[in-house]
């Protein structure tokens, strides 16, 4: 079909995911693991901010986490207590119901500390889990693959937190997915027909500054990711995300690009 029995919907390019990084905690930067222009796969760290003290934190809770030693004595504690009330027991015509008592006190006494030893262990394997924790929240981990385009801060910079309710903090880096663009257009109502979402449609991507020659571009083909269900009253336009491939990083973000609606003969 040639380009005039198209309907024409101009828009541009942009990253199918597009993330403004920042911390949700306050402090000094001491590790930037990326470069702008440089790949990043999700979960890999980007920015790190100072744990130095956290990790001295987690180096005491380990050893108290590791160490047996608390239990082993409380144990052999334990053992000899009992074994003292046993032989109290074995000759107990000849010991007094308070030795027997003090001595069964002690047993108690003895079990009590075997048992809050192992509970002191057991806390430190959790504190050792919430030092864990606390680190992790201060190192930025991408939560996509994807390139990072900007990256606003140096090492021993400060990396703050809004303390206003609702206001947004300057992005440290920021990560864009550009294996799939969005081409973002408002397509008039009346020359949709039934397409919907998931449905393809073609996109002309143009060549650089094409736009004001109106030339030729590459046509693909797209696949519509939104369509709103609203009518813009004003316009009698529908806001329309679609999708296309940029696995080969053929086409880049901030292109212009039309959507195309056949004018005639083909029914969606």
């Amino acid at each position: 079909m040639a380009q005039g029995d198209y309907r024409k919907v101009l828009g541009y390019l942009e990253p199918y995911r597009n993330i403004n990084m920042t911390t949700v905690e306050a402090g000094i930067i001491s590790e930037i693991y990326v470069a702008e222009g440089s790949y990043v796969e999700q979960g890999a760290p980007v920015i790190s901010l100072d744990h130095s003290v956290l990790k001295a934190q987690l180096r005491v809770a380990e050893i108290q986490a590791n160490s047996n030693a608390n239990i082993a004595v409380a144990t052999a504690d334990y053992t000899i207590a009992n074994d003292k009330y046993n032989k109290l027991l074995e000759k107990s015509r000849s010991t007094t119901q308070m030795e027997r008592q003090r001595a069964a006190a002690e047993v108690k006494k003895a079990e009590a500390r075997m048992q809050m030893a192992k509970e002191e262990q057991a806390i430190a394997t959790h504190r050792m889990a919430e030092i864990q924790a606390q680190i992790e929240r201060r190192i930025l981990r991408s939560p996509i693959n994807g390139i990072v385009l900007e990256v606003n801060r140096d090492v021993a910079e400060s990396a703050s937190v809004s303390e206003k309710p609702g206001e947004k903090e300057a992005a440290l880096v920021r990560v864009a997915q550009l294996d799939k663009l969005l081409l973002v257009v408002h397509l008039p109502d009346d020359s949709i027909g039934s397409l919907k979402t998931g449905d393809s449609i073609q996109v002309m991507v143009l060549k650089e500054n094409s736009l004001i020659a109106d030339r030729d571009g590459a046509i693909i083909s797209g696949t519509i990711d939104f369509m709103s269900p609203d009518v813009d009253p004003s316009s009698e336009t529908r806001r329309t995300k679609i999708v296309i491939d940029n696995n080969s990083q053929q086409y880049r973000s901030g292109s212009h690009a039309y959507a195309l609606l056949p004018k005639v003969g083909r029914q969606y």
